[in-house]
């Protein structure tokens, strides 16, 4: 055995200080040295295996640190769940954010198998524009008159392109839709029962009479051809989760949020009538939780904060647990961290002490405990639109997810519970369900034809975005794969009675503000009314929205 250069010079070895941890971990001998030819005269030094294991890590270091920012920007929580990073440049005269953010990976089901389910998973995140004077126009309360400025400027261009069309095409038209909705049934029976050739045939006849900047019937016979080709190609499921994987910007979303309140009082309403019944619920309370069980984007809550903002006596403590369904991709809670952000923004702006929590989560798994209810608080539950999504398995009965949920929230004991849902049931047989899409279908895209310009970018998005997934979902596929199961809201009421909850009585002055909403220069042919404890909200004759105010039985 060679001697060692050490031994050789007749000096002893200096121990490493730096790698005794590093030693232990690899199981390696301290004073075990490998002896290296001598290169060349200038070699003065042994180099043994914990060195140059320092020195290849000492570089991967040296390597990393100059891809992060500064470390004195580097800032932990106190709780240590989240680590935040905050470096700002100028970017072409954007401003853009980074974060790194800790989210949970609950909804990777690869990293579940292998038993990491409360695994952190850092990611680097680049926030979107928080607000804007477009979010401003569309979320906060304004003046009557600028609201029907608004208003009467898109029912204006409607009015021109109306004028611009000739008359005498009116009759063939109907001919056209009657002739394109019989198409689309008998494809969708030659499908069930599997004659495939006759389908196909049916298939390339409705691509041809279907537009995608067509009429209402024509842009909504594409859609339904999609899902039917996808049925017939088995591939309904890919189908769908393909359109919901699809990334929306904020920025796209708020565009086509703003067309919408612009041509149909829907969703003001149901805003309105849902911030109006909590304000009057909370009345002088000191502090307030909403729990808001699909909170999305957060557009609900601007408005709100601005009313409580000018509150007598001044606003209370605002506290928020936004809850939605887990974004595909890598970053979860991206969206529910983002709308945190902006309600912060505004609830600084108007001077109301704010808190949220943002949870991202399959919506049957929550429990009490992440609600982070306190006694001190009056709690709110509000949920809009939301609950189809709910499974809700027939076999299982007052078992389902659906069920148990509803049960959670009559739990909570909350002041109100405020329920909006979708006025519509499908049934589970295909070609009944089919047929059931169609029409309730068909008088949506008709409203929007009569409502939005046909080359507006944003009236694609509302079809493309909002509608689409829903519609090839429920063509597409069966069983557990439908992923939406909405229910009339005489079925809801059934269903929250069973849940031990009783329906609250509606202040008839909320009502008569939904009205005037409805008057301020929108289009004839919405409607409001009131049946057993629901606001209905509807187009000539169609109930398309419920709301009510529920809480629990059991004090």
């Amino acid at each position: 055995m060679e001697k060692p250069f050490y031994d050789i010079l007749g000096e002893k070895y200096p121990p490493s200080q730096d790698n005794k941890l590093l030693s232990s971990q690899l199981n390696l001998n301290p004073n075990f040295t490998i002896s290296i030819p001598n290169f060349s005269d200038n070699l003065k030094q042994h180099t043994t295996i914990e060195s140059l294991i320092d020195i290849e890590f000492q570089r991967g270091v040296e390597e990393g640190m100059k891809l992060l920012p500064n470390l004195n920007k580097l800032s932990i929580d106190g709780e240590g769940s989240k680590i935040s990073l905050d470096a700002r440049k100028k970017r072409h005269n954007d401003s853009l954010e980074f974060k790194l953010i800790e989210d949970k990976a609950s909804n990777l089901s690869d990293l579940n198998l292998l038993g990491v389910r409360d695994c952190k998973i850092p990611v680097f995140s680049c926030e979107e524009t928080i607000r804007d004077e477009m979010h401003d126009k569309s979320l906060l309360n304004h003046e009557d008159s600028y609201a029907r400025k608004e208003i009467l400027s898109l029912r204006g261009i409607m009015e021109l392109k109306e004028k611009s069309c000739i008359k005498n095409q009116i009759q063939n038209q109907d001919d056209h839709h009657t002739n394109l909705r019989a198409l689309l049934i008998s494809c969708a029976e030659a499908i069930s029962m599997d004659n495939n050739r006759i389908a196909g045939e049916l298939l390339n006849e409705i691509r041809m009479q279907a537009s995608p900047t067509g009429d209402g019937i024509q842009r909504l016979a594409c859609i339904l051809a999609d899902g039917l080709e996808a049925r017939l190609a088995g591939s309904g499921s890919a189908t769908y989760h393909r359109l919901v994987t699809r990334q929306l910007s904020t920025a796209d979303f708020l565009n086509a949020f703003h067309v919408c309140i612009r041509a149909s009082p829907m969703i003001r309403v149901s805003y309105h009538f849902a911030n109006m019944s909590i304000l009057n619920a909370a009345g002088t309370a000191s502090k307030i939780h909403i729990v808001d069980i699909g909170i999305s984007y957060g557009f609900q809550w601007p408005s709100l904060i601005q009313a409580l903002a000018k509150r007598k006596g001044g606003p209370p403590n605002l506290r928020i647990t936004g809850i939605d369904w887990p974004q595909p991709g890598f970053r979860p809670a991206e969206r529910i961290k983002e709308t945190g952000r902006r309600l912060e923004a505004y609830a600084q702006e108007f001077k109301v002490p704010f808190e949220y929590q943002g949870t991202a989560t399959q919506w049957e798994s929550i429990c009490i405990a992440d609600l982070s209810i306190n006694n001190d608080e009056l709690l709110i539950v509000n949920s809009m639109y939301g609950l189809s999504r709910v499974r809700d398995e027939p076999l299982l009965g007052i078992n389902s997810p659906r069920n148990q949920l509803l049960k959670l929230i009559q739990e909570t004991k909350a002041k109100v519970f405020v329920q909006g849902i979708f006025n519509v049931s499908f049934s589970p047989l295909f070609i009944t369900r089919f047929r059931k899409v169609l029409l309730h279908y068909s008088k949506l895209f008709d409203m929007l034809d009569s409502l939005i310009p046909r080359d507006y970018k944003s009236r694609e998005l509302i079809e493309r975005t909002f509608y689409s997934p829903c519609i090839i979902n429920q063509i597409a596929c069966e069983g557990s794969e439908l992923a939406v199961r909405p229910e009339t809201y005489k079925q809801w009421h059934k269903r929250d009675l069973q849940a031990s909850f009783q329906p609250l009585p509606v202040d008839p002055s909320v009502v008569e503000e939904c009205q005037n909403i409805v008057r301020n220069g929108y289009t004839e042919g919405f409607f409001i009314e009131m049946d057993n404890h629901w606001l209905l909200q509807g187009w000539k004759g169609s109930i398309n929205y419920a709301i009510s105010l529920w809480k629990s039985q059991v004090e």
